[in-house]
């Protein structure tokens, strides 16, 4: 991971100012105490979307995957270890034994996927502007993977990924993350260190390494002008660029401490107009057509997508 971080260079990047160098080592490490927040009572809030994280078929798809996942299977080798050992003696038939062995990679799916839930939770407290911001970006990243036919790997973690996309922000001080108003050219710079404080927070657990290119990229541009690194076009991994999307808009969409949300038809034209530039264009198209198909968007009204 350190060596991945190390080897991307450019003049966006934080590497010009050797003191928010440091700081992107030593923040990750300064996480506030979190309160528990609690949930909205609102319950029409996030209507559009299904409140379901994983139907029964989606988790039995992702646990196929889990043989070729060692780093998630390694989280939890001694139990499998036992758990195998219970089951060989207890089961005298293959038949059986495939069955038990089915049912626990689902068991590690659902873990999974528990775990980049409690964590996306944890950073929507320490913010309570983007409360439900993580699974909105969750819920039109999963729509977006599955319209662009990605793999079922990158599916599962492009899922786990959104929801974590901004876990860093625990890192950022109160005063940047919360202030209600625009950031210096210091803060923002900060701010900018979010995807490489998150990535490093992944990286302590195995079982989420796969999801580690959604946080440290998402907020990467296609012509190079994003950040931490100023990568673009496909040196952009497929699940940062569609993360990028969902969270552009859903932060477009959302009332923030600083300015009024955008409506929603003003905000898919700045997808649209950002096409090509910020954005992965045939990501965007399949985004613009899932969008028309969910707002009822007027034919008349409807922009080309180029």
């Amino acid at each position: 991971m350190k060596e991945e971080i190390n080897q991307h260079k450019s003049k966006k990047s934080y590497e010009l100012d050797p003191s928010l160098k440091d700081l992107a080592f030593t923040l990750h490490n300064n996480s506030t105490s979190l309160e528990k927040k609690e949930e909205s009572a609102d319950p029409d809030e996030g209507s559009i979307f299904e409140k379901l994280y994983l139907t029964s078929d989606e988790i039995s798809l992702f646990a196929k995957e889990v043989t070729n996942l060692p780093k998630l299977k390694s989280d939890h080798k001694d139990s499998l270890k036992k758990i195998a050992k219970t089951f060989s003696k207890a089961f005298s038939s293959p038949i059986y034994y495939e069955e038990a062995n089915s049912q626990i990679q689902e068991l590690l799916i659902e873990t999974f996927f528990q775990t980049a839930r409690a964590l996306a939770v944890a950073v929507e407290t320490r913010d309570p502007y983007t409360g439900g911001h993580s699974e909105r970006v969750f819920q039109m990243a999963t729509i977006l993977g599955k319209r662009c036919n990605i793999s079922t790997t990158e599916q599962m973690h492009l899922e786990a990924g959104s929801l974590l996309h901004d876990i860093g922000k625990i890192g950022i001080r109160d005063g940047v993350l919360m202030k209600p108003g625009p950031l210096t050219d210091s803060e923002y710079k900060e701010m900018q260190l979010h995807p490489i404080i998150g990535a490093h927070m992944v990286e302590k657990l195995n079982c989420l390494h796969g999801c580690i290119d959604a946080v440290l990229f998402h907020h990467e541009r296609m012509d190079g002008y994003g950040y931490p690194y100023g990568i673009k076009g496909d040196e952009i991994p497929i699940i940062a660029r569609i993360t990028s999307i969902a969270d552009a808009y859903d932060a477009m969409t959302t009332n923030r401490v600083y300015r009024k949300a955008l409506s929603h038809e003003n905000a898919i034209e700045e997808i649209i107009r950002n096409s090509g530039t910020q954005f992965d264009p045939e990501i965007v198209k399949v985004f613009v057509k899932w969008w028309e198909k969910t707002f009822h968007k007027a034919a008349g009204t409807k922009q080309q997508v180029v």
